[in-house]
């Protein structure tokens, strides 16, 4: 039988498990994403930026990649974002897993306001007309960090 505290305390790490998701994605900004396709699997470091509520990412891309190639043929894909380093003690990182979809229109301030300088260069900005805007919408995360502990890992479903 679920306790009404037994919500409480579950709904609270939820919302500090989100609050270090959300902290970890705006302290980075780049993602490995994986896809497998009709060709077979390809992966690509993107930089993303966050949406408040980190419910999905957005990045940019070339149409004709063959990693948005492949998620025209399967949606489902998984991505990472992790520091670098050569300790396992110190390995922390998000693993991810959800679908790519062209963003909308206004999700450009979003990518913008992460990094503001494209806008200001001629050469990013004219390689913007060959990229289109992406979402990686979220449907699982898992948070890991060895600093507390071999194997430290919290997963939320979306």
């Amino acid at each position: 039988m679920t306790r009404h505290t037994d919500y409480i305390i579950n709904l609270s790490l939820i919302e500090i498990l989100m609050e270090r998701v959300q902290k970890y994605l705006e302290e980075h900004n780049t993602m490995t994403l994986a896809t497998v396709g009709k060709k077979g699997i390809s992966a690509a470091a993107v930089f993303y930026a966050e949406t408040k509520k980190p419910t999905y990412l957005l990045f940019v891309s070339s149409p004709n990649s063959e990693h948005i190639t492949n998620s025209s043929d399967e949606k489902k894909c998984a991505a990472t974002i992790q520091n670098d380093g050569l300790d396992w003690n110190l390995i922390e990182g998000l693993q991810l897993k959800g679908s790519v979809e062209l963003a909308d229109e206004s999700d450009w301030n979003i990518y913008f306001e992460k990094f503001p300088y494209i806008k200001d260069s001629e050469t990013l900005s004219k390689s913007l007309e060959k990229v289109n805007l992406y979402k990686f919408t979220i449907s699982w995360v898992r948070l890991i960090n060895n600093s507390k502990g071999f194997g430290n890992r919290f997963e939320l479903d979306f």
